[in-house]
């Protein structure tokens, strides 16, 4: 009996363990305010959209100084920064969210490409993530929501309507996503469920009902899924591994205003929430475990 109340015990503190490893370790002030973060391949550098600035800004994740940045008014004067997104070459993607637009960059924020998505069917593109080969898969937030993939032929961009159902995945309301193992992981904001999205298919998977106002959502390379929510006043994150979600309060990150943004490194040791307006205006914070 002690054996078995021993062993009950060691497993209950081991579950909890996610919930409570992180300790603060970074903090880079973001002009006005901010949304949206990804990390490079190396995880060296971090890409923070500066909302109200409208800029993309690169920052060095080990101390925060500021690397580079890029101002997408001068892309189009009605882009602004709500997200920012890097494939697994370091391209970084930025939609001009009130502009039906995609902007990609290289490492050092140069502009390569503009992409346009207003004939696909999208209304309000906040997030969109990018596959190795450069395939676009945008959220919508508005209309009828969910993901459409965006495949290249002939150097012109187009809707694969070989993919989920007609080129469009039927997954709600869609902030910021990200992509893992051949995966596309995606929260709907209006009712939280957590989704897998098949990168090949398209095929849908629900993975979880999670707490309000899910928002974006990062990945490790362990399978731990992590989901940033955005108002809730006391859930900060969830982290959902096979199966399982356990949390991150807001009292326990010192959060005190929205999370507009999440990322964390692959073996999952360090994590990134993006405070769009703290008392100091928008801000990274880093953790540790």
């Amino acid at each position: 009996m002690k054996r078995f109340t021993l062993l009950l015990i060691v497993l209950l503190l081991v579950s909890v363990v996610p919930a409570m490893a992180y300790k603060k370790d970074l903090e880079v002030p973001i002009g006005e305010t901010a949304r949206g973060i990804a990390l490079s391949p190396n995880e060296k550098t971090m890409y923070v959209g500066a909302i109200r600035d409208r800029k993309i800004i690169a920052f060095d994740t080990k101390n925060g100084d500021l690397l580079d940045e890029v101002n997408l008014t001068d892309l189009n004067a009605g882009a602004w920064a709500k997200a920012v997104y890097v494939n697994e070459k370091g391209d970084v993607y930025a939609p001009g969210s009130d502009v039906l637009e995609i902007y990609q960059f290289d490492a050092e924020l140069f502009h390569v490409d503009t992409y346009p998505i207003e004939d696909f069917g999208i209304v309000d593109c906040e997030g969109a993530v990018v596959d190795k080969d450069g395939n676009i898969y945008a959220g919508d937030r508005k209309g009828d929501g969910g993901i459409y993939k965006l495949k290249f032929y002939k150097n012109e961009i187009d809707l694969d309507t070989k993919w989920a159902n007609s080129g469009w995945a039927d997954v709600g309301d869609i902030r910021l996503a990200c992509i893992k193992n051949g995966n596309i992981y995606a929260v709907d904001f209006g009712n939280s469920i957590l989704y897998k999205i098949d990168l090949a298919t398209g095929k849908v998977t629900k993975l979880a009902t999670l707490d309000a106002s899910g928002h974006a959502v990062a990945a490790d390379d362990a399978g731990r899924v992590y989901v940033s929510h955005y108002s809730n006043p006391t859930v900060a994150v969830s982290i959902w591994e096979n199966g399982k979600v356990s949390t991150l309060t807001r009292a326990e990150l010192g959060i005190t205003s929205n999370i507009g943004g999440i990322a964390v490194t692959k073996d999952g040791s360090r994590l990134f929430l993006v405070e769009e307006q703290s008392n100091i205006g928008g801000l990274v914070r880093g953790y540790s475990k």
